[in-house]
């Protein structure tokens, strides 16, 4: 029998953690999210002995959790987190934060966070350390809510406790989230400044895989992550609908169709500038999350027609590394409910 309240008992939070896998038990910051899937897992190890028909003996070898949040993105500390999983280094000014990917020097250590989530479903609290950034997803589309999704890996769920008995104070109460009918999209071709904001983009959406290394985490004496999954390769990927196919020369800088299907493909780099600038507001543009991207390769467009659909166009793009620039994206996030001080801190 369901407890009575029970949405008074759903709840998501974060912390990051000073230790690997310890949880800090305190200074939990509360996300108002959409759902969420943090799970536990482990792989059933059976005897295949040949003495009998059906087999008789099995146990659990490795354990660990993974899983993660969707929620419509707003400008407030737990999304500020979830983002800095992805982009450790944070240079905070006030109330903005420009969150960057590793800093590529031999000094500087690929300082990826980890954090401890809890999470409330109606009659229990669980407890998920160790939880490393795994897979980021961002979507906008014309009219809508700007949606994100976040992945975690991390060690085996720790035993369940009771629920919070105060009220949770959710970070971003006060805040809506960010939509795009107040967005824009701003591209450069490398010739020169960006031009002003398309009038054709119809929706936007990227995705970072961090590809972490699950299998080398482990070591004799204990069935879960002993160290964090080291990230690889980092792949950014992403999509953008416009609301008609682009010919001809785009005063925009826009990516044409011809450009696009030519022989050698087309790509975008500045050496210094953001090369496509994704920027999101809130109703009342007090609160804004932009998105750079420093060097892209845009793939062959979708521009079919049917008698039921009108003629428009798809690009799939990748993100690379600009060695002008010294990064492949960056984020800025600038609200008045954001910490002053740095999330790398």
């Amino acid at each position: 029998m369901a407890e009575p309240y029970e949405f008074l008992n759903r709840y998501v939070g974060l912390v990051k953690e000073s230790t690997y896998g310890t949880d800090p038990t305190t200074g939990y910051i509360y996300g108002e999210v959409d759902d969420e899937s943090f799970a536990h897992r482990y792989d059933l190890l059976t005897r295949q002995d040949m003495s009998r028909p059906i087999a008789a003996k099995s146990v659990t070898g490795t354990e660990y959790s993974e899983g993660g949040v969707n929620l419509a993105v707003q400008v407030d500390d737990f999304v500020g987190n979830l983002l800095y999983a992805f982009f450790p280094e944070d240079a905070v000014s006030t109330n903005q934060h420009t969150l960057s990917e590793p800093v590529l020097a031999a000094s500087t250590p690929l300082n990826y966070p980890s954090f401890t989530f809890i999470v409330g479903r109606e009659r229990k609290e669980h407890t998920y350390t160790g939880m490393v950034g795994n897979r980021l997803s961002m979507t906008a589309n014309v009219g809508e809510y700007v949606m994100m999704s976040a992945d975690f890996v991390g060690k085996s769920e720790s035993g369940t406790a009771a629920l919070g008995t105060s009220e949770v104070a959710f970070d971003g109460e006060a805040l809506d989230a960010l939509y795009f009918s107040n967005g824009t999209v701003k591209f450069d071709d490398g010739s020169g400044a960006a031009p002003a904001a398309s009038a054709s983009v119809k929706s936007f959406s990227f995705e970072i895989n961090l590809n972490r290394d699950t299998d080398n985490v482990y070591a004799l004496g204990d069935s879960t992550y002993q160290r964090a999954p080291p990230a690889q390769r980092r792949e950014i990927t992403g999509s953008i609908e416009f609301n008609t196919v682009l010919y001809g020369d785009q005063s925009l800088d826009e990516p044409d169709y011809d450009a696009l299907i030519a022989a050698d493909g087309l790509k975008y780099v500045d050496g210094t500038d953001p090369v496509i600038t994704l920027t999101l507001n809130d109703e009342s543009a007090s609160d804004s999350l932009i998105v750079k991207f420093y060097k892209v390769r845009f793939e062959a467009p979708d521009a079919s027609v049917s008698g039921r659909d009108t003629n428009t166009m798809t690009v799939n793009f990748v993100g690379l590394y600009d060695t002008g620039a010294n990064k492949a994206m960056e984020i800025v996030i600038d609200g008045a409910q954001l910490s002053t001080s740095a999330y790398d801190a």
